[in-house]
């Protein structure tokens, strides 16, 4: 009974301790994240970038398999037969005096058992010279691909964080215009009840809150949106939570103009062209491995082995009668029909492809940073005026709100201004996430690497 009631306990204990372990594994965690820290976190967590990580240890352990085919090579074997009947062959009756006759024999043991430990060198091969330089290239050009997916991912979290905090600052200036119209519907709703103004005003006054409202729920959309957006590119959970540390002025102010309009793109440096350079050499090595098609290769063996027969399983291994040798094999090609100039020919022409691709690659590059720093220089122009807009239509809207409520200006004027702020306030957001934009863009593709 006592036995029963402490099983009893443990088990209560074992659940409950599930329990809270689950509990505790359900609540969100929030993460406090600046931009650095939000890049940072998505290298380490992105799942495209952690499959490209694993590519890279891929590349390095096919880079030891291949080079362990230079390595000595060894081998055992072991065996056992049976022969329940042994087979039997005619020998001619002339070796017993019986021309014209034949005498069935049987020749072995019943039972037979073998064991063979057999190495191999590789002396000389010119395919594995090259395929040894070849697996080199591939682990360069797996680290060079995950940097290129760090880099990519660094500047599209960069964007998304953008558009979260454009989306946060936006929805934060409207909240302000909303507590405006409700101040403001309060003192010409009581107007109205005073007899000083129409009900047409009071109306208009609030069709113009309603879409102001209806704007913010549109915004608030798009903020939840954008910070799922964010947790993907980043591979946090949805169920989290960020903060973002950074405010926008901190980029605004921050953009290294004289970087941006006056670094130097060094080719050798960037990423993209790195990749295929490594891509060109994988080239040369494949018509490197064609040509050495035409190198003869030499390989060194040794075996040994031992070997029982009795027609007595009992007594099979008793005595065993060895045997070794060491040798070598020289594999010499000497004609294929023209297969080996044909493949060489194909590898020299997949050269020439990649080659043109690299030469595409370098005039795209230079193009490329001429386009975005004209486009740098036309969202700058653009923000600059936009935000003049901007401040200058929030300065007539609120001179018109103090002239309505002092009855110098009509429902319709201050809608008006209002919208004409609103317009504004979005064509400054979006002007200012296109210079955002384009500067992260090209800060990225003038990075050495």
């Amino acid at each position: 009974m006592k036995m029963r009631k402490i099983i009893l306990n443990i088990l209560l204990f074992l659940i409950a301790a599930n329990f809270l372990h689950a509990q505790t594994d359900s609540v969100p965690t929030t993460h406090y994240l600046s931009l650095e820290d939000a890049q940072n976190y998505a290298v380490d967590n992105n799942y495209q970038n952690k499959n490209m990580d694993i590519d890279r240890e891929i590349s390095e352990k096919q880079r030891w398999e291949y080079l362990a085919i230079g390595f000595p090579q060894i081998n055992a074997t072991a065996n056992y037969q049976n022969n329940l009947k042994l087979p039997t062959s005619l020998l001619p009756g002339e070796i017993i005096g019986e021309p014209g006759t034949y005498i069935p024999v049987q020749f072995g043991q019943q039972h037979n058992a073998g064991w063979n430990v057999t190495a191999t060198q590789l002396i000389f091969s010119g395919q594995y010279i090259v395929g040894v330089e070849a697996s080199k290239v591939l682990t360069v050009l797996a680290d060079r691909s995950y940097t290129k997916s760090s880099l990519s991912i660094k500047e599209t979290v960069a964007k998304s964080y953008y558009l979260v905090l454009i989306a946060e600052e936006s929805k934060k200036i409207l909240e302000e215009t909303k507590a405006n119209f409700e101040n403001l519907l309060k003192k010409i709703e009581e107007s109205y009840r005073l007899g000083f103004v129409e009900d047409i005003d009071v109306d208009q006054l609030r069709l113009t809150k309603q879409n102001n409202d209806n704007t913010i729920i549109s915004v608030e959309n798009q903020i939840e949106l954008a910070y799922r957006l964010l947790k993907y590119q980043m591979g946090i959970d949805y169920n989290d939570k960020i903060v973002l540390t950074d405010s926008l002025d901190k980029f605004v102010d921050n953009i290294n103009e004289a970087f941006l309009m006056g670094e130097e793109l060094e080719l050798n440096k960037n990423i993209d062209y790195q990749i295929i350079q490594s891509q060109e050499d994988l080239k040369i090595s494949s018509l490197k491995n064609e040509k050495s098609q035409y190198l003869p290769q030499i390989t060194g063996f040794f075996s040994y082995s031992q070997s029982a027969y009795n027609n007595e399983f009992s007594e099979l291994f008793s005595k065993w009668y060895s045997s070794n040798m060491i040798g070598i094999q020289i594999n010499i090609p000497i004609f294929s029909s023209g297969m080996r100039n044909a493949r060489v020919q194909q590898a020299k022409l997949e050269l020439e492809k990649v080659r043109n691709t690299k030469a595409e690659l370098e005039q795209g590059l230079n193009l490329q940073v001429q386009q975005l720093r004209n486009n740098y220089i036309n969202a700058k122009l653009k923000f600059q005026n936009e935000k003049w807009n901007m401040e200058l239509s929030k300065k007539i809207n609120d001179k018109t709100e103090k002239k309505y409520t002092q009855g110098m200006a009509s429902a319709n004027d201050l809608m008006l201004t209002q919208n004409q702020y609103l317009m504004a306030l979005n064509n400054y957001y979006q002007a200012l996430s296109q210079l955002l934009s384009v500067s992260t863009e090209l800060y990225y593709i003038l990075q050495k690497n």
